[in-house]
């Protein structure tokens, strides 16, 4: 039996999806974009995280849905980059390999989230497990704290350490939402009005940077206090969403596969968009993601068709680590 879907989740996640590729597409003036983006995912993923019947199955689960996803958008990523070395090598397969980097999760930039989101798991479960619930929020609260003075110092903790440790509060926050039936509740329509009305004055004087890979944070509060605020605004205005938007709920429920897609569509797409229209960055940035989003439709379509495997939409690992057989997995 398929688990019901809450409509306004899958809204959020495609209305975040769509402004990250837009992000991808032209980062340039998307300051506002970059102070939420990532957090939320943080926070709406901690929204349903369950321990299930201890870490074997937990850590299973979490390698069908991130570890495997990754591995597979990587190595997507990694061919894409070779061909279009190979391309520019004239086909000297040595000279392209070459070019590739050390580190394949930057053949797909986007994937560095799998990786964070799969790290924030483990170190979550741990606190879940071996700490009482006020400890398990200080705790988080402090490594967000840690990962913050590191980021600020100039320091970083291979591979993306740090960056789970900014990312714990935003899962925390979720969690916490999430197990007090913060996911059906629906707060009054007076309270939510004044959340955004002070998010929008707060936003409207302080529009600050905030880029988790590249460890670029503004000051404290506006890095843990202004992207709460964001979140929490659009969390709740978005619940008044009741029933499935089109297009944007359908790439919001599927946003792992453009998560792990778009990079690629987008690089293709830029080099039509110069040649058609020149040097008009503002017609290349709307023409590119209004084709990219499109031609993720078919893509999603195809993937979950041939790939559910390799993109959470069937276990590739069964009870016993076996491949064989695999069973849907319930969003």
């Amino acid at each position: 039996m398929t688990k019901q879907r809450i409509a306004y989740l899958d809204f959020i996640k495609g209305v975040c999806i769509i402004l990250l590729v837009s992000f991808h597409v032209k980062p340039q003036g998307h300051e506002l974009h970059q102070t939420f983006l990532m957090p939320i995912f943080f926070f709406l993923s901690g929204l349903n995280f369950k321990t299930y019947d201890g870490f074997n199955t937990f850590l299973r689960r979490k390698v069908n849905t991130l570890l495997v996803p990754l591995v597979f958008f990587v190595l997507l990523g990694t061919l894409y980059c070779f061909c279009r070395n190979l391309l520019e090598a004239h086909f000297n397969a040595g000279e392209a390999i070459s070019k590739l980097p050390i580190n394949p999760i930057v053949n797909n930039t986007p994937m560095w989230f799998l990786f964070v989101l799969f790290v924030v798991n483990i170190i979550y479960y741990l606190f879940v497990k071996h700490l009482p619930h006020w400890l398990v929020i200080v705790s988080s609260l402090l490594l967000g704290g840690i990962g913050f003075y590191i980021a600020k110092q100039g320091y970083v903790l291979e591979p993306y350490l740090d960056i789970a440790f900014v990312a714990m509060p935003f899962y925390m926050l979720g969690n916490e939402i999430g197990k007090r039936g913060g996911i059906s509740y629906q707060p009054p329509l007076a309270a939510t009005l004044a959340l955004t009305a002070a998010t929008i004055i707060w936003v409207y004087f302080n529009t600050p940077v905030i880029n988790m890979l590249h460890r670029n944070y503004p000051n404290a509060l506006l890095l843990f206090g202004m992207t709460t605020l964001v979140i929490l605004s659009l969390f709740f205005v978005c619940k008044y969403v009741k029933r499935p938007v089109p297009i944007i709920s359908y790439l919001g429920r599927y946003s792992l596969i453009v998560l792990g897609t778009h990079y690629f569509l987008i690089g293709i797409l830029r080099m039509i968009g110069k040649k058609i229209f020149g040097s008009d960055e503002t017609l290349i940035w709307l023409s590119v993601l209004i084709v990219t989003m499109a031609l993720e439709i078919p893509v999603i379509y195809l993937l979950i068709k041939y790939c559910p495997r390799f993109t959470a939409k069937k276990e590739f690992f069964n009870k016993g680590w076996k491949i064989n057989k695999p069973k849907e997995i319930k969003n």
